[in-house]
């Protein structure tokens, strides 16, 4: 019953959103991820920090410097200021250099296309490390911010305290055939729909099928 469910919720939330490279998507717009680099500082960049604000900081960024040995030879002082908009600048300015060494010294300047070695490097995480094996190297993880944890518990499909363990269960539990662009549905319909204070349960796509619309009606 339960994969039955959550082959349906794919089914519908594939139908319901493009791809963000079909959907004019800001992150694919202002070219964010136009090399593997961009996306990788970009992406430790997001971290608790609303979208527009990363892009805001890294348009400001790869105008200036859009390599690690550019990145690198920045001041400390420039670098913060370029990346202000973030959350938490002062720290990912001491990571961002350091990922750019990490990098230069490690990998001859270039991102490298395994898990392993991306976890390895200086302010990348599951998520960061998800996200550019998927969007950059072909791989089918499902990674899973802010918006996809709360979801997915909400619906039902998983229950869990934290974002890495929900990454664990839903990357196995997923169908096959939607693993690839899973996070780009989950996270469209948790940025729009089943939002943090007040869910849209109302315009909700999959409301007969979450556990949180069940509760609440009760």
């Amino acid at each position: 019953m339960q994969e039955a469910r959550i082959a349906e919720i794919y089914h519908r939330v594939s139908n319901a959103y493009q791809i963000f490279s079909e959907n004019g998507n800001e992150w694919e717009a202002n070219g964010l991820n136009s090399t593997p680099f961009k996306n990788l500082v970009a992406a430790a960049l997001s971290t608790v920090t609303h979208s527009k604000r990363v892009i805001r900081a890294c348009v400001a960024l790869f105008a200036v410097a859009s390599t690690p040995e550019e990145i690198a030879k920045l001041d400390d002082d420039r670098l913060k200021e370029l990346i202000k908009p973030v959350a938490h600048y002062n720290r990912k300015t001491i990571q961002l250099k350091e990922m750019c060494r990490q990098l230069i010294q490690r990998h001859g300047g270039e991102v490298p296309a395994t898990r392993e070695a991306l976890l390895a490097l200086q302010g990348v995480g599951p998520k960061v490390a998800d996200l550019i094996m998927n969007f950059n190297f072909g791989g089918d993880a499902i990674a899973v911010d802010t918006h996809i944890h709360r979801m997915l518990n909400r619906t039902g499909m998983v229950q869990t305290k934290s974002a890495e363990e929900t990454a664990e269960i839903i990357n196995t539990i997923t169908p096959a055939q939607y693993r690839k662009h899973a996070h780009e549905w989950l996270i469209q319909h948790g940025g729009l729909i089943c939002t943090a204070k007040k869910p849209k349960c109302e315009e909700c796509i999959i409301r007969d099928l979450c556990d949180y619309q069940k509760l609440a009606s009760h």
